[in-house]
């Protein structure tokens, strides 16, 4: 598929395979080309749509002068998704966060759901898990802290060990992938003003109309993992599955494993449709 212009704003998307209509939403930081493996693995049957999201890959970078809110993020993709629905939506972190709110606004468009450990902390708040707000608004806080003082290896230091375990500590990162990675600072940080001002609450969870996979490592912590199950917990049509030994990359780093949820999740509402 090529870049599509939408209002002046370049999105690009990889497309492959033939079959059910699956659009995937990468985690923050990452590109569409994070779900190859995830592809690989779920072989034939699918047509997967990946795009990259604002500030990633081929699309554009945050184009306005103001802070960037999931909402914005949703709203460059509809046009994908309602060209392209009904389909089966999935969302990693970032990218689960603005599956939420895509399901939320367009249910009509969406067959399935999956969510693998989504943003949607301001759960926790709202359930009075305050404790594991404020230990995710520690990371967004030390981060910010760290960037602000010109201290860039702190801040990836920090947030590699909160969530990129799977590659290493950061100090053992070669030297051009460590200045590739803080080249990605703006981003992250829209990102995290996106997390902060998040207006998913429980009400739109209640809400979703379609099945609800939400899948969680079990090495991931416990913000991540509280968030799962409070989805799950009040999804119409939600349930949870822990990967086991995965933390919060599982797509990456236990894509085979990820690949059979999704391929049963989806199978099994396809069989439904049938009948």
């Amino acid at each position: 598929m090529p870049i599509i212009d939408i209002d002046g704003i370049q999105l690009n998307v990889r497309e492959r395979g033939e079959g059910e209509t699956v659009l995937l939403l990468h985690s923050a930081g990452n590109t569409g080309a994070q779900w190859n493996a995830l592809g690989d693995a779920l072989g034939d049957g699918f047509r997967l749509l990946a795009p990259d999201l604002y500030d990633c890959g081929g699309t554009s970078a945050w184009p306005y002068d103001r802070d960037m809110g999931y909402d914005d993020v949703a709203q460059l993709l509809s046009p994908l998704l309602k060209q392209n629905g009904p389909l089966h939506l999935v969302g990693h972190s970032f990218g689960g966060g603005t599956a939420l709110r895509l399901a939320a606004a367009h249910p009509e468009c969406v067959r399935t759901l999956t969510l693998i450990e989504p943003g949607a902390y301001q759960l926790l708040q709202e359930t009075g898990h305050d404790h594991l707000w404020s230990a995710f608004q520690r990371v967004m806080d030390n981060f910010s802290d760290a960037v602000a003082e010109g201290q860039l290896d702190t801040a990836w230091a920090q947030f590699f060990d909160a969530y990129c375990s799977h590659v290493g500590p950061w100090h053992e990162l070669p030297e051009p992938t460590q200045e590739a990675i803080k080249k990605k600072t703006p981003a992250q940080m829209r990102v995290y003003g996106a997390q902060a001002s998040n207006p998913t609450r429980l009400s739109h969870i209640r809400r979703l109309a379609c099945p609800t996979l939400v899948v969680h490592g079990q090495a991931s912590q416990e913000p991540e993992r509280v968030v799962c199950e409070l989805i799950a917990e009040h999804a119409p049509l939600g349930h949870r599955i822990v990967v086991p030994d995965a933390g919060h990359m599982a797509p990456l780093t236990h894509a085979p494993e990820v690949a059979k949820l999704l391929r049963q999740h989806i199978g099994s509402t396809c069989t439904r449709d049938r009948h």
